[in-house]
């Protein structure tokens, strides 16, 4: 908000700094007086309010950013899983550079023909599609499926878009013991798909198993 104040003959310039506070004085502008200007982020008849600018929609931020508030001015910041520096944002690179599990014989109801192995897998971002499934499991299942011996499932849960890369417990079932080996993995929700950091398994015939 910009305003004029008028001023004596004695004061036609901006010398005697004859602006208030969250204003920027202009002189010349006028023949009987100099130009009060409200600074960025500021209005009102002496520039005394902050503006929104987030609530008013004047803010630069990306679409996947989010706008905080602040005294005279505003922040920028991108929501997960993008990154940047809020005015510029870009997909996180696990969610675009990762690798396909779709095999059939991975998802938890295929009943095991022949014990397969995943100590060789990774160290990768992987996604599960196709027929292997959408997901890891984050209930025991049985073992003896995923054409594996012990079963491999998420403990813990998967996490919120907001939640960025996290660390979750792999367990592998076998027989009555649902958590009779573990390892740690890292885990992205990507919105409408998840991804998992894999890096083999502590043993063989242990197998990351998918379900829908």
């Amino acid at each position: 908000m910009s305003r004029n104040r008028a001023i004596s003959s004695s004061q036609n310039s901006c010398s005697s700094n004859p602006c208030l506070h969250n204003e920027t004085c202009l002189n010349g502008f006028t023949a009987t007086g100099y130009f009060c200007e409200c600074q960025d982020g500021y209005s009102g008849e002496q520039c005394e309010k902050d503006i929104d600018e987030c609530v008013s929609g004047v803010h630069d931020c990306h679409s996947s950013a989010s706008c905080t508030n602040t005294v005279g001015s505003y922040k920028c910041s991108c929501d997960q899983p993008y990154i940047g520096d809020g005015k510029t944002c870009k997909m996180t690179s696990e969610c675009q550079n990762y690798k396909r599990l779709t095999s059939g014989d991975r998802k938890v109801t295929y009943s095991t023909v022949k014990y397969k192995c995943d100590s060789s897998l990774g160290p990768n971002w992987y996604r599960f599609q196709g027929s292997a499934g959408t997901k890891m499991p984050t209930l025991c299942p049985k073992s003896r499926r995923c054409n594996t011996a012990q079963t491999g499932w998420l403990s813990g849960g998967h996490p919120k878009v907001a939640d960025g890369k996290v660390i979750r417990k792999v367990c592998f079932h076998w027989n009555s013991n649902c958590c009779n080996l573990h390892t740690n993995i890292q885990v992205r929700n990507c919105g409408s798909f998840y991804v998992y950091f894999l890096s083999g398994t502590p043993g063989c015939n242990l197998r990351y198993c998918g379900s829908n």
